[in-house]
């Protein structure tokens, strides 16, 4: 049989190979998709983790004061 014939049988056989591979290995991993959402949504482990809250606002009582700060230079004041 020439090249010009066995190459396509060549390549058509090893994507009816990998095909048929693909198709064996679906069943298995489906089944374990499955079971890994039925375990999940029994034990709950979708809604294990813990809702962010928003952060409180601080309240406050009385007056609020503010203080501006002036930048003193050391050599102003005498020291060191």
């Amino acid at each position: 049989m020439g090249w010009l014939l066995g190459l396509p049988l060549g390549i058509f056989r090893l994507l009816f190979g990998l095909l048929m591979l693909a198709l064996r290995l679906a069943l298995p991993i489906a089944v374990l998709v499955v079971l890994v959402v039925l375990y999940r949504r029994k034990t709950g482990a979708h809604t294990a983790r813990p809702r962010q809250e928003k952060p409180k606002e601080p309240e406050f009582d009385g007056p609020v004061y503010t203080v501006d700060y002036e930048e003193v230079d050391e050599d102003e004041h005498g020291t060191h």
